[in-house]
């Protein structure tokens, strides 16, 4: 049987249209016809065309794996693509801190800085003309005499008073610095929590987790053989990775989720995958080469 041949009827057998194949795999709908027929020249460039079989055999229920080796020889040739994630992301944060808008938004900035350089100017200025003299005297209110402190000694009872004052000040003083300071405990941080809402089924079995008390999530892929992966922002989501084939060679794969609201995994062959979230291995519910991982991040 060809290939286009068996993912139509794998599709029919499912009872879905190219429409929703098309929803599913965000493949547009005049490639998925052109799979059908077997007419991958349409298809743009041999990576996708590779990539966008694997899709839509996972789509209807196929294991992409076992779908391009039984097929190889009516596949193009792969294309050996290498991607450095790390170079990928730091360009793309490159290109968002040197945007246009940056830009636009230096003048204003700059404005507002000048703002309030000169409202703190006026500002102390003003203090400085407010302060009284406070120079070798004190005046009486309403005289223009000075006061000035008795410079003779005082009496034996004013000395006994002062050295008692002197000595409860002291006493005070000492007990004060003896009394340990206490530090405020710091709240506990909450354990991450990780559970299995509901086990998937079938040959390709989806897995629906719900992920708690996680302020930063780091998600890392580590390989030990070769698998098909594909990792997104939910099931509709952006991709993070292309949904091809690794290997050993590629791992650790890393990837940020922290503020995202879902994970997205699909792997081709789960036995060569570890998955961790926050360096905390996740289970697989299930004995199954292909698995797909749903999770669910709750910002309580």
């Amino acid at each position: 049987m060809e290939l286009g041949t068996r993912l139509r009827e794998a599709r029919e057998a499912k009872k879905l249209s190219l429409e929703e194949v098309q929803d599913v795999t965000k493949i547009q709908k005049r490639y998925l016809q052109a799979i059908e027929k077997g007419n991958l020249s349409v298809l743009p460039g041999k990576f996708y065309a590779r990539a966008f079989i694997r899709e839509y055999a996972a789509a209807v229920g196929l294991d992409p794996d076992e779908v391009m080796e039984t097929h190889a020889n009516e596949l193009p040739a792969s294309e050996d693509e290498s991607i450095n994630y790390t170079r990928l992301q730091r360009s793309k944060k490159e290109s968002v801190s040197t945007g246009p808008g940056f830009s636009k938004l230096f003048p204003t900035i700059m404005t507002v800085l000048l703002i309030i350089l000169i409202a703190f100017a006026i500002w102390y200025f003003v203090r400085l003309q407010m302060e009284p003299d406070t120079g070798g005297g004190q005046t009486d209110e309403g005289t223009d005499e000075f006061i000035i402190n008795d410079p003779a000694p005082s009496s034996n009872e004013d000395d006994e008073e002062a050295a008692e004052e002197n000595g409860e000040e002291d006493q005070n003083a000492t007990e004060d610095k003896e009394a340990p300071e206490e530090e405020p405990e710091e709240p506990e941080q909450p354990e991450l929590e990780l559970n299995l809402v509901e086990e998937g089924t079938g040959s390709f079995p989806m897995h629906t987790f719900e992920l708690k008390n996680a302020e930063e999530i780091n998600v890392t892929l580590e390989l030990d053989g070769k698998s098909y992966l594909e990792v997104k922002e939910g099931p509709n989501g952006e991709h993070l990775t292309s949904p091809v084939n690794y290997s050993e060679g590629d791992s650790p794969l890393e990837f940020e989720f922290t503020g995202k609201d879902q994970i997205y995994i699909s792997m081709g062959f789960a036995p060569a995958v570890t998955v961790k979230i926050n360096d905390e291995v996740v289970d697989f519910p299930v004995d199954k080469q292909s698995q797909k991982f749903l999770i669910d991040i709750v910002n309580e």
